[in-house]
């Protein structure tokens, strides 16, 4: 019996014919795969999309160390220009010590007859206003005489006999530009009366 044959004997009892059931045969293993590639395709954009969370995750970290790195370094360079303004006039000013000195040997060498003589007060006038431009940039003497000797800021040029630790004379007076010393008081150390009067006693 012939294909022919065979599958009209095939139509006849209801059956579908020879080639569509080998066709069929044929494509089942392809059916079976239509139903597993959404799996599997599904996996792979599952763990495409951890490693771009994950990769999110690290740009996002890196950008926030950046940001925090970019704050402090801000920070810290307005501190510095802080303190650099603060003190910007500190070379300038410690030349202008020695003329702050002479003013001061010039005014105390004047008599007491003659302080009120107009070049005197007019002597006096100049080293006001200088002292006012010095005090608002921040200068300060310092107070010596009467306190205990301290070597951070008194500089013993001279000793009494008998020892002692309390500045009884200054012989230049030393200045801070703030919170920072520009010249020490150059001072005589002895056995003074000190301005603390739970140390006098």
């Amino acid at each position: 019996m012939g294909m022919r044959d065979q599958n009209e004997d095939r139509n006849q009892r209801g059956e579908a014919p020879r080639e569509q059931v080998v066709e069929a045969h044929r494509n089942e293993p392809e059916a079976m795969n239509d139903t597993e590639e959404p799996e599997i395709v599904e996996t792979n954009l599952a763990d495409e999309l951890e490693m771009e969370r994950t990769r999110s995750a690290e740009y996002l970290d890196q950008a926030q160390r950046t940001r925090a790195e970019l704050i402090n370094y801000r920070r810290r360079m307005e501190q510095e220009m802080q303190v650099t303004r603060r003190y910007a006039a500190e070379h300038l000013i410690a030349r202008l010590l020695p003329v702050i000195d002479d003013f001061h040997r010039a005014i105390d060498a004047v008599p007491q007859n003659d302080r009120e003589n107009p070049w005197v007060q007019g002597m006096l006038l100049i080293e006001r206003k200088m002292w006012s431009v010095l005090e608002s940039e921040g200068v300060k003497p310092i107070d010596a005489v009467g306190k205990t000797f301290d070597p951070s800021i008194h500089e013993a040029v001279s000793v009494e006999s008998d020892g002692g630790n309390v500045v009884v004379e200054e012989f230049q007076r030393g200045y801070m530009l703030h919170d920072r010393l520009i010249r020490p008081s150059m001072v005589k150390v002895g056995q003074g009366k000190t301005g603390n009067p739970e140390m006098n006693a």
